[in-house]
């Protein structure tokens, strides 16, 4: 049997061990599921089309052509319609650019109606981001401070982060995955107007404190990344840095359960030519 390891990065490789090792040092962990979920009205960027899902096909209409088939025998099919950065998705640096340009490199030639193609390294799109499995990080500011959510429109500095990966024993090196908890996403469900109107986020000090860490993921738990300045994050992550992201991440029991430290498996799908995808990562601890 040939098990899965890490690579440095987080890539996954195969080597000979012990068939139960991995299953055995996982078997008394927790999964902790970091995904939100999906519904017709949830709340999403302004600018962004809406998440919608219908049902294509009903059992009692099909039950007349595949019940010539089979007796009785019919299914469901539902279609999908949304933008790739609705609820709790991932992005590659590709999803934004500045004076038109990615890591360096001008975006534009390699657009089409279907998607990105032929992109020069080290830009990819959807069907290039791997599995990633990688250590992972919570700093959960609402809880170095004593709240169970940050004042509306809070700016998290770098102090914040420096006081909570004391207190939280956590550190951040290069390959990581630094998650950020703020408590807005227990608003996701019950008030959409306050998780995408009042959110806090990360100053632009802390957001490159953060890129200085060199991580491959940073997450979040709302819908924008920084505050006061709504892009300057993404600019220093995506567009500088080629540091992958998430938003929309649901945090709320990893940090009720004070797991600060953990090992996320985020799986995009691999949409050829997608600068995004909606993702269910999960965190082991």
């Amino acid at each position: 049997m040939h098990p899965c390891h890490l690579r440095n990065g987080g890539e996954l490789e195969n080597k000979s061990v012990d068939e139960n090792t991995l299953h055995d040092s996982i078997a008394n962990a927790r999964v902790y599921d970091l995904g939100q979920c999906y519904w017709n009205g949830m709340p999403v960027h302004p600018f962004d089309p809406p998440y919608q899902y219908y049902l294509f096909d009903y059992h009692e209409h099909v039950v007349k052509d595949l019940g010539k088939i089979e007796p009785g025998f019919s299914h469901a099919i539902g279609m999908l319609m949304t933008s790739m950065h609705a609820g709790t998705h991932f992005d590659a640096p590709v999803h934004m650019s500045q004076d038109l340009k990615v890591q360096g490199i001008d975006i534009t030639p390699y657009q089409r109606g279907t998607g990105f193609v032929d992109l020069p390294e080290p830009l990819h799109s959807m069907e290039d981001v791997p599995p990633l499995v990688l250590r992972a990080a919570l700093f959960d500011i609402p809880s170095l401070k004593g709240l169970d959510v940050l004042p509306e429109k809070y700016s998290i500095t770098v102090e914040d982060l420096e006081g909570a990966a004391e207190r939280q024993g956590i550190g951040l090196s290069e390959g990581d995955c630094a998650m950020v908890r703020t408590g807005f996403g227990r608003y996701f469900e019950t008030d959409g107007d306050t998780y995408l109107h009042k959110w806090a986020g990360l100053s632009p000090e802390a957001v490159r404190w953060l890129a200085a860490k060199k991580p491959r993921l940073v997450g979040t738990d709302n819908l924008s990344l920084g505050v006061p300045d709504l892009f300057d994050a993404h600019r220093v992550l995506l567009i500088e840095n080629g540091i992958y992201v998430m938003k929309s991440l649901n945090l709320e029991s990893l940090a009720a359960d004070q797991q600060y430290n953990s090992t996320v498996v985020v799986l995009p799908l691999k949409i050829k030519g997608g600068e995004a995808s909606l993702v269910r990562p999960i965190a082991i601890a």
